[in-house]
């Protein structure tokens, strides 16, 4: 995986030829932005129709800077790409808000934990479009296990020099109060009367405190249309990389083999896989039979052939007669014949 100074050397090979097309996309998205939040003034209704538009045009916004990375050179008009899927898009919009805000209900930093783990699931929606919303902030949260801190590190990198001018207008503004409030205490404890008693200092410290907070605005605008279009592009870089090495979440692919989401860190320390266990290996793998050998060999077994006695030839069965013996019939009275003797005979 790439560290995070390659994905911001990837981060401006990737704006390189494109500066006008990002920053172009960048003020146009705020402008409409602002445009639209104007009807914010109308109660309840108002507010509902600006989050109904203002979800799935962020999600384009976002599919918008992400096929600038990927060298897709993208129309303008890509900005609005979230509202050909208005309702996945809305409703994934909300699902990540929703799920955001409960976290952030027990502390502002699981929230914002959160808020990375979910952060890959317009992407994800843009590049799978047959995945529904729950699946595709289950499958930014599995990415997301073990990098969150690698994301963390990598917009800290781009959004610190914000910080410059707001500590700036901070420190500026606590002096200004500090000095009026000095001057407003000497001049009442020196009792002048109400035509000298207000601070002729206040009017000036009003209009350096404003000109100071006009010069630090504009900076920071100035800032903003120069750092998040490149916000924007490392994200994306970080999207390509991350599925490069994670891969996605298909039917055929085994998710119980990740580990739990870490929610208590940024996953700065990503979790220890344990090792499988070895299987218990034979004593006479050595294949050695000496006195060293804690184990005697068992002896070859042989396999007894069972003897199979002759077989007789088969008896060959006479024909039955169906005629009875004499011996075995049954004695019958002989017949006397009476024949005549002759004369000799009688004698």
């Amino acid at each position: 995986m790439m560290s995070i100074s390659e994905i911001r050397k990837m981060t401006k090979q990737s704006l390189k030829g494109n500066w006008g097309l990002a920053i172009g996309g960048i003020v146009l998205a705020y402008v409409i932005l602002m445009a639209v939040s104007m009807i914010t003034f109308i109660p309840v209704l108002g507010a509902i129709a600006y989050y109904v538009f203002a979800g799935p045009f962020m999600i384009g916004v976002t599919w918008f800077f992400l096929a600038l990375t990927r060298q897709e050179k993208p129309e303008i008009g890509y900005l609005f790409s979230g509202f050909k899927t208005f309702g996945r898009n809305l409703l994934a919009a909300v699902l990540v808000f929703v799920f955001t805000f409960l976290w952030s209900l027990l502390l502002l930093v699981p929230g914002i934990i959160k808020s990375f783990s979910y952060s890959q699931t317009f992407m994800i929606l843009r590049d799978d479009p047959n995945i529904s919303p729950l699946d595709a902030i289950t499958e930014s949260r599995h990415r997301m296990n073990g990098h969150k801190g690698r994301l963390f590190g990598l917009i800290l990198s781009y959004i610190w020099v914000f910080f410059i001018p707001a500590i700036v207008m901070f420190v500026f503004g606590i002096i200004a109060m500090v000095s009026t409030a000095i001057f407003q205490e000497g001049f009442d404890s020196y009792a002048y009367d109400s035509s000298y008693g207000s601070s002729d200092f206040a009017p000036v410290f009003l209009i350096v405190f404003l000109l100071v907070y006009l010069v630090m605005g504009a900076i920071m605008l100035g800032l903003a249309i120069w750092i998040y279009p490149q916000v924007l592009v490392a994200s994306a870089v970080f999207y390509d990389d991350l599925y490069a090495s994670t891969g996605t979440f298909s039917d055929d692919m085994d998710v119980t083999s990740y580990q739990p989401e870490d929610d208590t860190t940024f996953g700065a320390i990503p979790p220890v896989e344990t090792p499988a266990e070895p299987e218990e290996a034979p004593h006479f793998e050595n294949k050695t039979w000496g006195s060293e050998s804690m184990v005697e060999p068992e002896p070859p077994t042989t396999v007894e052939t069972p003897e199979v006695a002759p077989t007789e030839p088969p008896v060959e069965e006479e024909p039955t007669d169906d005629t009875i013996s004499e011996a075995v019939r049954p004695s019958q009275p002989e017949e006397t014949t009476t024949e005549p003797k002759n004369d000799d005979e009688q004698k």
